[in-house]
């Protein structure tokens, strides 16, 4: 029993090695495929992990109505924000902080009283995550006095609602490109497949049966798509190692991503997998036709 399993890898390699053309060809195309997957996997990955970085350097603002008692108000905050950083800004403040913001261009701001800005209470969220950003600031309008309240993230929440559309949208894209991968490399292993299909006729006239005549063929796919699928991975980490660095010198949140967080092995296994998975398609399609045959 444990010999035909090693009787037919021992076929597939050898059909690998006298078709080179066809090897190379399949290896190529599916891990051209693969890697177009993995990477936008990976992007998907770090476009999600630099929304929690950059949601968790968000300051929540309460502003509040003229008149509102501004201590109240603090202390409000406080109590609905435990653990957190409460900062009291009057509209004096608030305007001093605008200028100071504006650099050279401050003087666009004279003539500006300070009753032009509400008065206001910062919360510090250091490490909080968008839903949890989200739902504090659902919170904090109960404060007494409260006009409004911004937790400065309104440009983060359109790139998750981005991120969550472009999740779904590269699922579909990426399940079209693996079948037509699989369809595209199916046409060259039916060269390999035609090459053979005297050996194949034979075996059948002699009774072997469909499982033995096409598992060398199926583990050949297989192979090619491991293969392919192992290449793919090794250039994500290759990709990983020598971009991240840069990345993170360009923005910031990014530094405090682990090594390996954009090609986790999950991904780099789904990759491997994933190359397999359309290598053994690719090869059922390719044999299918010669095993129908009577």
């Amino acid at each position: 029993m444990v010999r035909r399993p090693v009787e037919a890898v021992r076929r597939a390699w050898t059909a690998m090695v006298r078709s080179p053309y066809v090897t190379v060809t399949g290896t190529g195309t599916i891990y051209v495929a693969v890697l177009s997957i993995g990477l936008v996997a990976a992007a998907l990955g770090m476009a999600e992990r630099l929304l929690g970085a950059w949601a968790g350097e968000a300051r929540i603002s309460v502003y509040l109505d003229r008149g509102a008692d501004l201590a109240a108000a603090g202390a409000a905050v406080a109590a609905l924000a435990p653990g957190r950083s409460v900062e009291v800004v009057p509209a004096a403040e608030g305007l001093r902080r605008l200028a100071q913001g504006l650099g050279d261009e401050a003087r666009l701001l004279d003539g500006v009283g300070a009753d032009a800005i509400p008065d206001c209470v910062e919360v510090a969220v250091p490490g909080i995550t968008l839903d949890e950003a989200r739902a504090l600031s659902l919170r904090l309008r109960a404060v007494p006095g409260a006009a409004d309240v911004d937790y400065g993230t309104a440009w983060l929440e359109r790139l998750e609602t981005f991120v969550r559309r472009a999740r779904v949208a590269g699922l579909a894209l990426l399940l079209l490109l693996g079948l037509a991968t699989a369809v595209l490399v199916s046409n060259t292993l039916r060269l390999a497949v035609y090459a053979r299909r005297e050996e194949i006729e034979i075996m059948k006239l002699v009774g072997a049966t469909d499982a033995f005549v096409g598992a060398p063929f199926l583990l050949e796919g297989v192979l090619q798509g491991a293969l392919a699928g192992g290449l793919a991975a090794a250039s994500l980490a290759g990709l990983q190692a020598a971009l991240l660095p840069r990345l993170a010198a360009a923005l910031g949140p990014l530094a405090a991503v682990p090594p390996g967080a954009a090609t986790p092995w999950p991904l780099l296994l789904g990759v491997l997998g994933g190359g397999a998975a359309i290598g053994l398609l690719a090869s059922g399609l390719a044999i299918l036709r010669f095993l129908r045959r009577p």
